[in-house]
């Protein structure tokens, strides 16, 4: 499979920081005690989370944050000089977010650092997780499979969508808040219904949707015949693995993960839905008909 060589040392590059130790993320428990303050992990996350956020943080939150870190490892058991060590993975995450902003990479890793976080009971109430939910909200919950959408990814779903349907390269259509809504509350119902659980895919399509319109003109048809018939039917296509790499921007690792988690699901035989998915599917084939 070829793919445009710029590309593929970018998919490959862009990843080197260890995807793995994003998912290590904040044990966050804060002391009784006099509040641990150590002024290179208080550097390193104030960069990181500026970066996150798109925004400056204040005086009180950057204080905040680096008691949260410090304190959360503390309890873990890691020394100043361990926890300096994790700080430090940060500039490289903020890196990758800086240099592939709106790009599929960088979706795939505030995916990644929201849903390890978000489930995590120590993580509640605390500044780090509202600090990761502050760009694009989290709105739909699935507890039993400890996966989420946010509200990009549900934009997103809908947009691939539609453009599985067509014939047409990707063209990115925003949704109203209304609409926006009116899908969330659709997916709510169908992950709350006892037989309900959202597929991998949803939680993905920020991270797809980017990667199909970044990538479109580098594919060979082929590649873009796979890219179209994975956003209509997911998992049961029987996508390179070189392409999820390229698609989701992660690394082969990664890649080779979530092309297994497919291919397993083929083999069991079981369909990852939704209740209600046809309406669902109905109410986004009505916005986009307009």
């Amino acid at each position: 499979m070829q793919i445009d060589r710029s590309m593929r040392l970018r998919v490959s590059c862009q990843c080197r920081s260890g995807m793995m130790a994003v998912l290590l993320l904040l044990p966050v428990v804060i002391f009784a005690a006099q509040p641990l303050s150590d002024p290179v992990v208080a550097r390193r996350m104030q960069g990181f989370y500026e970066v996150y956020t798109g925004r400056k943080l204040t005086a009180e939150e950057r204080r905040t944050i680096a008691e949260e870190f410090s304190a959360g490892h503390a309890r873990n058991g890691k020394s100043p000089e361990a926890t300096r060590a994790l700080a430090w993975e940060f500039g490289l995450h903020m890196i990758l977010l800086r240099e592939e902003k709106d790009r599929a990479a960088a979706f795939s890793l505030r995916h990644r650092l929201i849903e390890v976080n978000y489930f995590r009971p120590q993580m509640q109430n605390t500044l780090e997780l509202r600090l990761l939910t502050e760009p694009d909200s989290v709105r739909v919950i699935d507890v039993r499979s400890g996966r989420l959408m946010t509200q990009q990814d549900v934009i997103a779903l809908a947009n691939l969508w539609h453009f599985a349907q067509t014939s047409a390269a990707p063209r990115h259509r925003e949704l109203s808040l209304r609409q926006v809504d009116e899908l969330v509350s659709l997916l709510n119902q169908g992950v709350n219904d006892t037989r309900g659980r959202l597929p991998l895919f949803f939680g993905d399509a920020a991270a797809y949707w980017a990667g199909v319109r970044q990538l479109w003109p580098y594919l060979s048809t082929e590649q873009k015949t796979f890219a179209r018939a994975y956003a209509r039917d997911t998992w049961q296509v029987r996508m390179p693995v070189e392409l999820y790499a390229a698609l989701w921007g992660i690394d082969r690792a990664s890649a080779s993960r979530r092309w297994a988690a497919d291919v397993a699901t083929r083999i069991r035989g079981r369909e990852e839905t939704i209740q209600g998915m046809a309406r669902l599917q109905a109410a986004v084939a009505a916005m986009f008909a307009g």
